[in-house]
């Protein structure tokens, strides 16, 4: 992958050459000033969508394995609390930790991905947990690029890796 792969477009929003995504160059941390729930974050998405954001109103949350795609281990930008994440720094500092996605089981958890160990797992959809919502619009082009599975991380109460 080259320094290329990203292009800034000027207008709030990145786009992934490798993937084809177009995502929004701000997470919702960064555009509201503070975390959200699940909940929080598909207002957030509705809103976006309803301002036409970029001239776009198909706005989405990323599907872990789109989220995943953003994860490169050599690249470095500062979150919010001034920790390392893996994203180009293309996206700008100070932004979220994770992403909510749209991998959900019921109405009960949405699957949060980690910028920074590459990794996620379900959480309760109410529970706010310093979450942040990455919006992507487009569809993933995996012809260029090869996004393996999306390591799982086990829950510690349950000690199996699912929810309850």
């Amino acid at each position: 992958m080259t320094d290329t792969r990203f292009v800034d477009n000027g207008d709030g929003t990145i786009t992934d050459t490798l993937t084809q995504l177009m995502w929004m160059k701000n997470d919702s941390y960064l555009d509201l000033k503070k975390f959200v729930t699940y909940p929080q974050a598909l207002k957030y998405l509705d809103r976006k969508n309803q301002e036409q954001f970029a001239g776009h109103s198909d706005w989405r949350l990323p599907h872990k394995r789109e989220a995943h795609s953003l994860f490169e281990l050599t690249k470095k930008l500062r979150d919010k609390y001034d920790m390392d994440i893996h994203i180009d720094p293309i996206f700008g500092p100070g932004c979220g930790f994770d992403t909510w996605t749209s991998n959900t089981r019921g109405k009960i958890t949405a699957y949060v991905y980690s910028f920074n160990s590459g990794s996620g797992g379900h959480k309760e959809v109410e529970d706010m947990l310093n979450s942040s919502a990455r919006l992507v619009r487009g569809e993933l082009d995996t012809s260029r690029i090869q996004i393996g599975k999306v390591p799982e991380v086990r829950d510690r109460i349950t000690q199996g890796g699912g929810w309850r």
